[in-house]
């Protein structure tokens, strides 16, 4: 599908319908069912975007990013690619182009070319429903490759981690019936974590998205205290929390022989902060599909959605905060291994007062550091 020509509205409704209905068809994970399901009910689509560097100099063939969709989504799908015309804008305004036109329910894929004073530039935004930030990543690669390198080798890296997808929507379903006697799991209690109104990681919803890092220096990285359950505590500590003692992270779920896999394979997670760090109702399969079978799984996944505070355990955003149209959780955090004796730390977010987040992320800075202890 491509909007370079001009579409009355009874040809763009039908082409809509159309994607629809692929959509529908398409043989997905637990996990994307839930994104595909959720933007049909509201009529606004999750996105994930990245920007990719291409080689300088050089005026990208988007048309191998067509084939490269195709490859890894198949026919059905990668025919919903637009391809945009977004000579004249920023790289902001190119990509929120992307955005818009997959959020909107027009495409399914949505990329255009820039060049910038850095070089050529990939501006991508698919449906999050058929991809993750590890796809994205991996998609990244492909594309980056195949300007200089055989197109074959890359097309086929491509199909395989289509088939990879494939295996763990099979997977999914086995696993489903293994895990039948999951119906007897007792509930344990759950409430989601609340932020305080006027604490230092307060936000005001309708707010611009603002991302504070740090990257700390740490000598060595104690197996035996984990970071996150250092800054959990400190959390819980921190006079932030209104009330709740469950937090949402996210964790991958490809195996590790198929880290090239492409789709939504990335499921939310359950954290305690009665015991930080804690993961709740751990399993060898994402919350989602258990939840199909288990009562306690569905319980657990309605308290990560509504929770207040997101942990982020899975794959880094490809675009900064600033450029993020909407976030599913208010305020997200990441701490992250950089280096061998380097973590990173992010809080972000459309705070009220982003000053007061900046000490918050300070004062943590410091404990993770074993520079201070922390100061009820």
């Amino acid at each position: 599908m491509s909007k370079t020509t001009a579409q009355g509205p009874a040809t763009e409704s039908i082409e809509r319908l159309g994607m629809m209905q692929a959509l529908a068809d398409a043989r997905l994970s637990v996990e994307a069912r839930a994104m595909v399901a959720q933007g049909f009910y509201t009529g606004v689509v999750q996105e994930v975007s990245t920007v990719i560097p291409l080689k300088d100099g050089t005026d990208p063939n988007l048309g191998l990013l067509r084939q490269l969709v195709i490859a890894g989504w198949g026919e059905e799908l990668g025919q919903y690619l637009e391809v945009l015309d977004v000579r004249g804008s920023s790289a902001a305004e190119a990509l929120r182009k992307a955005q818009l036109a997959v959020r909107s329910g027009t495409a399914l894929f949505a990329a255009g070319s820039l060049a910038t004073g850095t070089g050529w530039h990939c501006l991508l935004s698919i449906h999050h429903g058929l991809a993750d930030e590890h796809s994205l990543e991996v998609l990244a690669r492909r594309l980056q490759a195949v300007q200089s390198a055989d197109v074959g080798s890359a097309l086929a890296h491509m199909r395989r981690g289509r088939e990879g997808y494939d295996d763990y929507v099979q997977a999914q379903a086995l696993h489903g019936h293994a895990e039948d006697g999951l119906r007897t799991v007792v509930a344990q209690p759950m409430t989601p974590v609340r932020l305080r109104q006027t604490g230092r990681l307060a936000f005001n919803a309708q707010g611009p998205r603002v991302s504070l890092q740090r990257s700390l220096d740490i000598a060595t990285i104690n197996v035996g205290k984990p970071p996150l359950a250092t800054l959990l505590a400190c959390l819980r500590r921190a006079n932030v929390i209104a009330e709740g003692d469950t937090l949402c992270s996210s964790h991958d779920w490809r195996p590790a022989h198929q880290l090239d896999a492409i789709g939504m394979m990335t499921g939310l997670v359950p954290l305690s902060f009665a015991v930080p760090g804690e993961q709740l109702l751990p399993g060898q399969t994402s919350l989602e599909a258990r939840a199909r079978h288990c009562p306690a799984a569905r319980q657990a996944l309605a308290c990560c959605r509504a929770s207040e505070l997101f942990i982020n355990g899975a794959g880094r955003r490809g675009i900064p905060a600033s450029q993020v149209m909407s976030a599913t959780f208010p305020v997200g955090i990441e701490i992250r291994r950089i280096g061998a004796s380097q973590l990173l730390l992010e809080i972000e977010g459309p705070f009220c007062d982003a000053s007061a987040a900046t000490h918050l992320l300070n004062e943590l800075a410091d404990v993770l550091m074993d520079r201070s202890e922390w100061n009820d």
